[in-house]
């Protein structure tokens, strides 16, 4: 039995539940320092298709918590091919733009039919997405929006740390307690001895007397 070995798979085993109780990110710095994980950059659904109904000369809207920093991307389409003037603004300006009188816009476009938008606000908030109907029939407006984040992703190697570290920590446990133990230098014999019987010559390490055929040890 080897004592070191023994230890070495116990800590691995040990090692290998943690990260699967934790999970594999928080591996995520060692990744990125050994060149295992890698930055993409993913779409998040934040508003999912939504179908509005703007009434004929009216206006509708919709309230949008946005990052500042963080690119927003969405799609707006209008059915029967009939535009609509589509504006976006933060809260104070919208609270302007409801009474009539000129905010700032952080988006515009006075006629969308099928339009595909981005914008990046620069402060944290909500945002108001504002449908305006200046014609005399109503309006059916199907709206989606997501947020652009960048994700880390790892490797399968990392992913699976928890399982490979406690699978080597088995193999390491096994191999230590299937390992002898080394005999002592003290319990080798050294060349020259004599039987402590017969008092013969022995051999370096012979265990038995050759002459009176006694054990040694």
């Amino acid at each position: 039995m080897n004592r070191s070995l023994l230890i070495i798979g116990v800590l691995l085993m040990v090692a290998g539940v943690f990260v699967l109780n934790q999970g594999a990110l928080i591996l995520t710095p060692i990744a990125e320092l050994t060149g295992l994980a890698s930055q993409v950059q993913t779409e998040r659904l934040i508003v999912p298709p939504t179908l509005l109904t703007v009434s004929a000369s009216n206006y509708s809207f919709l309230p949008v918590s946005l990052q500042g920093g963080v690119t927003a991307k969405g799609s707006l389409q209008v059915g029967n091919g009939q535009g609509i003037a589509m504006y976006v603004m933060d809260e104070a300006n919208f609270a302007q733009w409801q009474t009539r009188h000129t905010g700032q816009v952080l988006l515009a476009n006075p006629m969308a039919i099928s339009y595909n938008f981005t914008i990046t606000p620069n402060t944290t908030g909500t945002y108001f997405f504002i449908f305006d109907n200046q014609d005399t029939t109503k309006r059916v407006i199907i709206l989606s929006i997501g947020v652009l984040e960048n994700t880390t992703v790892v490797s399968p190697f990392i992913e699976n740390a928890g399982f490979e570290l406690f699978a080597l920590g088995i193999v390491f446990f096994a191999i230590g307690a299937k390992i002898g133990r080394k005999p002592k230098p003290e319990e080798t014999l050294e060349a020259g001895a004599r039987c402590r019987f017969c008092h013969a010559r022995l051999a370096t390490g012979e265990t038995f007397c050759p002459k009176c055929s006694r054990a040694q040890k």
